[in-house]
């Protein structure tokens, strides 16, 4: 069978990554804008306070043609890498982590992850303090502007139901 379309295959890793973030207890937010305007694939934020900023990489061209993860360093206290098993792993920077999402072909066809798991762990750089002050504060303002988003039908709803009520 031929390999996936990489936007499968990213999409299969990203999949496996949340799961297994979950898995640790971590908090998700897919897409985070940084306070320097980059914008990492996934950052967790761990019980302990941790960030941990997890940048997807569907095959090498996609590593070779964006190296803006340095940028996202200074933003997290650990940095991660997650790939599927078709990925080169001697090119990734070895100060980093590196999760590893078994793909495989899905029922329908399509890329899905069937397994994943930190291979490497990623070395501990501590934030500053007022680093992580700014990074909590971002990370639960775009939490709850996500959250509203999704619960503005339903409060619409309550509003207009309440109105009629009274």
């Amino acid at each position: 069978m031929p390999r996936p379309p990489a936007p499968q295959v990213q999409s299969a890793i990203r999949t496996g990554a949340n799961r297994m973030c979950r898995l640790h207890g971590w908090a998700v937010l897919h897409e985070f804008s940084l306070p320097d305007r980059r914008r990492a694939d996934i950052m967790a934020l761990t019980p302990k306070g941790h960030f941990i900023c997890i940048e997807i990489k569907s095959g090498l061209p996609d590593f070779r043609a964006d190296q803006k993860w340095q940028d996202y360093v200074q933003w997290c206290d650990q940095m991660y890498f997650a790939v599927n098993q078709d990925f080169p792993q001697a090119v990734l920077p070895q100060d980093t982590g590196l999760i590893m999402a078994a793909t495989d072909h899905g029922v329908d066809g399509m890329a899905a992850c069937v397994d994943c798991a930190i291979l490497r762990p990623s070395p501990l750089a501590t934030l500053a303090p007022a680093r992580r002050k700014q990074l909590t504060l971002q990370f639960a303002m775009q939490a709850a502007e996500r959250l509203g988003r999704m619960e503005t039908p339903q409060v619409d709803r309550a509003v207009k139901t309440a109105l009629r009520v009274d």
